[in-house]
């Protein structure tokens, strides 16, 4: 745990966060926001990291923390797993032995053809660092399935939340706001992103059996909903949560059986982080001191 941190007081805390949030050189989500910083030197706290460490590699997405590739995969070696990392421009293979289960591996693998199924290939900074988005996609999702233990609840980068980030992951623009419905329902057409379109309009679900799995009831769907909205999930990260946690690419809310309902309600439930509860209080003792 960060020493700095923990020797200070709540006021202590405050009027740091206040007398740094002046810097210029500080990033654009921290800039004369002493609230973010406060939050950010919160979760630092948490993850047992430096408040300078925190302020370059936790990055604030529509209030939500989400962490940079290099902090995820840190954290997981600092907890004495192994993580091997290998690629170029067209593909990354991360993996994960545990230290407490060192007979298995964990092997996530990332290439061009996924990223251009996921609608990510035309972005920018994808075109021009293709192998570090590669690299940071595969660490965080083989992090998030062999030791989501080690994260304390930020288990997404900030370009997996949807925000636009240079190459090192830091936040360049926030993403647009976007509801649970616009996130989980089945996708109208988008002409930038074919791939997804191609992907995820089919509606020609096989005719149910007698043996068919049961579908998803309403109220589990809704839950998801609030869940994605109340978690400020992304589109991209949304989508993808689906096709992880079913193991379908054409997964949407609409064709969800119960048990993958069941299985995804678990995941959203992963997003309360133990820091949560110091941060609030930190927060409203901003807005009381303000």
């Amino acid at each position: 745990m960060s020493k700095e941190m923990v020797q200070s007081s709540t006021a202590e805390k405050i009027d740091w966060a206040r007398n740094l949030a002046v810097a210029d050189l500080l990033p654009k989500q921290y800039r004369d926001k002493p609230g973010n910083l406060l939050m950010a030197a919160e979760y630092a706290d948490s993850l047992g990291i430096s408040r300078m460490n925190a302020l370059t590699s936790i990055h604030i997405v529509e209030g939500k923390p989400t962490a940079s590739a290099d902090l995820i995969a840190g954290l997981v070696r600092r907890a004495g797993h192994k993580l091997r990392v290998s690629g170029n421009d067209t593909e990354a293979v991360a993996q994960i032995i545990r230290a407490d289960d060192p007979e298995y591996t964990y092997e996530v693998r990332w290439d061009i053809k996924r990223a251009q199924v996921a609608g990510l290939a035309g972005k920018n900074v994808w075109k021009n660092y293709p192998a570090a988005m590669l690299r940071s996609r595969a660490i965080t999702e083989v992090a998030r399935m062999g030791a989501s233990d080690c994260l304390l609840g930020i288990i997404y980068t900030a370009e997996e939340m949807g925000a636009t980030v240079d190459q090192t992951g830091a936040v360049v623009e926030a993403r647009q706001t976007t509801t649970a419905d616009d996130v989980l329902a089945a996708p109208e057409p988008v002409e930038s992103e074919p791939e997804v379109v191609e992907a995820e309009v089919v509606e020609d679900d096989p005719v149910e059996t007698p043996d068919a799995p049961a579908k998803a009831t309403t109220a589990q769907v809704a839950q998801i909903k609030r869940g994605v909205t109340a978690n400020a999930i992304g589109n991209e990260a949304a989508k993808a949560m689906l096709q992880r946690v079913t193991g379908r690419d054409d997964a949407t809310t609409a064709n969800l059986t119960g048990d993958e309902a069941t299985a995804i309600l678990a995941e959203l439930a992963a997003f309360e982080g133990p820091a949560a509860a110091s941060a609030d209080t930190a927060r409203a003792a901003i807005g009381a001191t303000a």
